[in-house]
């Protein structure tokens, strides 16, 4: 009981001190902006289990979406060329206005012809969902390394934890919309007689939502319009420019210059240049060994990000399919929209412990790489994994894909508020290599899934799994 006590003493306090370095105003105007980083491609991702039943490409749909997204990456590294030859045009400000102009368009567009189909190589391919997708990309890989740079750049550490509260809403309210559009049922199947051949086959049943996707893809339409009107309140509103880091120091600028004009005593003033000059000693002799710590600080994290994006986005969206349609089309549903329903708790608890140490992101990192391995062996064991006529695969499956979420979006936080530190440079190698890390992870699973075959579906209709499997 007094430990559970002290516990929420101790919350509270470090509550009261995150309460005291922000403004809370701004706090809104950032989550709700960056609610538009990945909000489209999420909102994408939540409609797949109706996409996956009503689309030619079936089971392959996700891998496919995956490697369009990782050759829109295209758009980022167009950024940083051009923030480097023409700055003045580049500026986040700008691309950023852009790019969440390109994602509300994209999303108007898809409520109108993300079932439009074509025929290319003579197979049949949802070409309006596959280009809308690739727009929307546009937007979601150039956030990486405009969003977070625009806000260390010009707010304190503290306001990162927002920046990915906006994210992972991003994901929480497709989640829920999709919920509430019904997709987690479970069709099922009827018996179809064919005319010509006489006999009686088992067809899948269509999911029948309770909303239009058309309906669905305009609410994120409008979602992507209060995000670009909260950009816009945090570039020109008043209480947004008082927060910024060249306002505070302008502030503490004016105060030290005020105290400055109090009288000193001799004494003092003996003292003050005794204690400048030895700072000034320490400042001419730069420890060597607090150099090469941030190095490698720096170097370590950097490469957990990488892993990250190269897991978290890059190889397992290609993989969500394989690892749960096998324990049915709800399962499928739940994984996709419950893990995104979770991610804002795992930001919302990063507020009391956003300053976590090298170590302790190491070993949130090593426990999700075990959840990570075990959708990754679902895949392959695909379409028989383990626990197929038991409640514990499935629940295990949904367990594993809501933790990997979480666990790889509180990382990202951690390893981004340790890194704020050493400037804008940093943030930028941090978002080009989640860049680079996903269109990776994407193009080796497009491989794998759609160019050698390596995983394998099964009939929806397939009701005899030992009869299937063995």
């Amino acid at each position: 009981m007094n430990l559970a006590k002290a516990t929420l003493v101790e919350l509270k306090s470090r509550f009261n001190v995150y309460d005291q370095k922000i403004n809370w105003k701004v706090f809104c105007f950032i989550f709700c902006f960056t609610i538009g980083a990945w909000l489209d491609i999420n909102g994408l991702w939540c409609e797949l289990p109706i996409m996956v039943a009503e689309l030619p490409e079936g089971w392959k749909l996700p891998s496919i979406l995956s490697a369009s997204t990782q050759i829109a990456q295209i758009a980022p590294f167009t950024f940083l060329i051009g923030r480097r030859l023409a700055p003045k045009l580049f500026t986040y400000v700008n691309v950023i206005y852009v790019i969440l102009s390109i994602g509300a368009l994209s999303c108007l567009l898809l409520s109108f012809f993300w079932n439009t189909t074509a025929v290319i190589f003579n197979q049949n391919h949802s070409i309006g969902l596959i280009v809308l997708n690739f727009c929307l990309a546009l937007l979601d890989g150039t956030s990486s390394v405009t969003f977070l740079p625009y806000i260390g750049t010009n707010f304190a550490k503290e306001y990162i934890i927002p920046n990915y509260i906006g994210e992972s809403l991003a994901a929480l309210i497709p989640s829920i919309l999709a919920l509430i559009q019904g997709l987690g049922q479970d069709p099922g199947c009827s018996n179809i007689t064919d005319t010509l051949t006489n006999k009686t086959i088992l067809e899948p049943n269509q999911i029948k939502p309770n909303y239009s996707v058309q309906l669905y893809f305009l609410f994120m339409f409008g979602l992507l319009c209060i995000s670009t009107l909260a950009f816009t309140l945090l570039n020109f509103s008043s209480i947004a420019k008082r927060e910024r880091k060249n306002a505070k120091i302008n502030q503490r600028s004016r105060t030290i210059s005020e105290k400055s004009e109090i009288e000193v005593s001799p004494e003092n003033a003996i003292n003050s240049q005794t204690n400048l000059t030895s700072t000034d000693q320490q400042k001419s002799q730069p420890s060597t060994v607090s150099v090469a710590s941030n190095r490698k600080e720096q170097v370590f994290l950097l490469t957990i990000i990488f892993w990250v994006s190269f897991l978290a986005y890059g190889t397992l969206p290609g993989l969500q399919s394989y690892s749960t349609l096998p324990y049915g089309n709800n399962i499928f549903n739940y994984a996709v929209n419950l893990s995104f329903v979770f991610l804002p708790f795992s930001i919302i608890f990063s507020i009391w412990s956003y300053e976590a140490s090298v170590r302790q992101i190491a070993i949130e990192f090593s426990i999700v790489l075990v959840f990570t391995f075990y959708i990754i062996f679902l895949s392959i064991a695909s379409p028989c994994p383990p626990f197929l006529d038991s409640w514990f695969g499935p629940f295990l499956t949904v367990f594993s894909w809501i933790l990997t979420q979480m666990m790889y979006m509180r990382i990202r936080c951690l390893v981004a508020a340790r890194l704020e530190r050493f400037g804008e440079k940093v943030l930028l190698i941090l978002g080009t290599l989640t860049m680079v890390g996903q269109i990776f992870g994407g193009l080796i699973i497009f491989l794998i899934v759609n160019i050698y075959g390596l995983l394998k579906d099964k009939d929806y209709c397939a009701t005899d799994f030992h009869e299937y499997c063995y």
